[in-house]
């Protein structure tokens, strides 16, 4: 661990930024982001997060300062006029003008070097670029990120480096490996691979600098991978490295340092050309639900036989599947969430919690839908006595990172006055997001591929809980959902109805509403009213019944 303590100099170590995880969504960084934070408390590790959202320059700005370290401690700023026109740099700045100030100290009679120092502007010097520490300047041990924000950390953010990665972390890795982000992948390990690329030999040979105590030295290590690699492709045995650059610089530094890569996901790909691009070196792979299937085989326990490389689904998960029309899709939804709240709060004298939350989730097939369902279910939840609007909730990309944080806060608030008992969402919310309040996943829309499935019926039955996935039909789609479920091991569908006595004469109110709807999208629409406002839901109904 990184030794911040000032009295014990010599066993002081460099923060160096030494794992990067990086996944598919803001949302799921952020939450992963929270589980690091709350495990590394009480240690030297520093997380960091880099997921933007905010307003891109200084959302950008704010996350530098985070994640490299500036020289002397010194923030940057510009004084300008009221018309925002630039009068003069302050002192200090970000690593780039810190650095300038630096070499200056060193070179106080350069004018070139006065000129980069105290104007803001990197200059040429016999034809070479002035750069940043060639080892960086990292504030951080562990980086959490997306691949679009880390993509312009490494493009525009000096002193950020990733040469010394010693973990690479990807989450949702068949998603992230099949989308390109801008080659996030290539970019990742060539910047981890940024050492072996320098010139080693006029590394090795710079003098020590004194550092402006005038007491300590200016140290800018680097990190070597096996000497001679290019990205990650291993090195030939026949190929003598002892007079190379990199073997100099690695026998001078010590060993070269590997980066280990780990993927993870509940529908991870095997295909090799997929993973190629990752540059894997004799990759192991693991599959929790075959392992510990295994070991039951092993005890002597009655498992079926199953294959590395299928899709699971959690063993708590008891999975159903109701058929229907299109047009009594609406009402058997509003049954079934009426249901599983009836179930929940015949559960709750038991349990002897009152203050727990029974969060259904209902996936549809796009965000369009996933807002024009959302409003319909909080009209007919008030106009049918069954509860406020506010209780359902719409998640999707149509609505901002700041909402969203707040819904999923509401979501896992034990507060009856501000909790979500239905959250209508799109697959966006299907992959990682661990809300441990989730007793039912719904599946409005059924999902076409076997790994959409997973993902979404993953938000339950979590961690050895049980868990209910009920997916409703279209008399069409039962034999090309019952041939996408044959791909899955693990549990069984069965078929059920619904308990039409929860819904016993609320035909009138649901017409009611479905004309409600037509108007409220059309205001928001209009600009009247934003998808995100609250409705009143007794207002709007009572325009259309007049």
């Amino acid at each position: 661990l990184h030794n911040e303590n000032p009295i014990n100099l010599g066993a002081r170590g460099l923060r160096r930024l030494r794992a990067l995880v990086v996944l598919p969504g803001r949302d799921l960084a952020k939450q992963v982001y929270d589980v690091f934070v709350r495990y590394s408390r009480g240690s030297n590790i520093k997380i960091g997060l880099a997921i933007g959202g905010g307003k891109k320059r200084a959302d950008l700005m704010n996350e530098r300062r985070s994640l490299v370290v500036e020289t002397y401690h010194e923030a940057f700023t510009e004084v300008r006029d009221d018309d925002g026109s630039f009068i003069r740099r302050k002192k200090g700045g970000m690593v780039e003008s810190a650095a300038a100030r630096c070499r200056h100290s060193f070179d106080p009679t350069s004018i070139n070097a006065a000129l980069e120092a105290f104007d803001g502007t990197l200059r040429k010097e016999n034809g070479l670029q002035i750069v940043p520490k060639l080892g960086g300047s990292s504030a951080i041990d562990v980086l959490v990120a997306t691949p679009g924000r880390l993509i312009d950390h490494l493009d525009s953010t000096p002193g950020f480096t990733l040469q010394h990665l010693r973990f690479l972390v990807i989450d949702e890795a068949d998603r992230l490996v099949n989308q390109p982000y801008q080659n996030w992948v290539g970019r990742v390990l060539e910047a981890s691979n940024s050492a072996n690329h320098c010139n080693t030999s006029e590394y090795a040979k710079s003098p020590l600098q004194f550092a402006p105590d005038g007491a300590t030295f200016v140290i800018d290590p680097i990190t070597h991978r096996s000497a001679g690699t290019i990205l990650s492709k291993p090195v030939s045995s026949e190929i003598d490295i002892s007079n190379s650059e990199a073997g100099l610089v690695s026998g001078m530094l010590g060993r070269p340092v590997p980066l280990r890569k780990m993927l993870f996901s509940a529908t991870l790909t095997q295909d090799p050309q997929k993973l190629a691009r990752l540059g894997l070196g004799n990759p192991k792979h693991y599959d929790a639900n075959y392992l510990k299937r295994s070991a039951h085989l092993e005890d002597g326990q009655n498992e079926p036989y199953v294959k590395a490389g299928r899709y699971f689904v959690p063993d708590g998960l008891s999975e159903r599947m109701v058929e229907c029309t299109a047009e009594q899709k609406p009402l058997v939804l509003l049954a079934l969430l009426l249901d599983e709240e009836k179930s929940h709060i015949h559960s709750e004298p038991e349990k002897g919690d009152k203050n727990s939350v029974n969060l259904s989730i209902v996936f549809t097939s796009s965000v369009d839908s996933t807002h024009r369902l959302a409003r319909l279910i909080q009209l007919l939840w008030e106009s049918g006595g069954y509860g406020h609007a506010s209780a359902i909730a719409e998640y999707s990309s149509s609505i901002s990172a700041k909402q969203r944080a707040a819904i999923l806060r509401r979501c896992r608030s034990s507060d009856a006055n501000e909790k979500v008992s239905v959250l209508v969402c799109s697959d966006g919310m299907s992959r990682g997001m661990d809300l441990p309040t989730v007793s039912t996943v719904i599946n409005y829309d059924v999902p076409a591929f076997a790994k959409t499935y997973v993902h979404r019926c993953g938000r339950t039955a979590r961690a050895g809980r049980d868990g209910t996935a009920i997916s409703v039909l279209k008399g069409g789609q039962v034999s090309k959902f019952r041939k996408m479920r044959s791909l899955i091991d693990g549990g069984s569908v069965k078929e059920t109805g619904v308990k039409k006595d929860l819904i016993k004469g609320v035909l009138p109110t649901y017409q009611a509403c479905v004309k409600a709807l037509k108007q409220v999208i059309e205001a928001e629409d209009n600009d009247e009213m934003l998808p995100s406002d609250p409705l009143n839901t007794t207002l709007w109904v009572a325009k259309r019944s007049k």
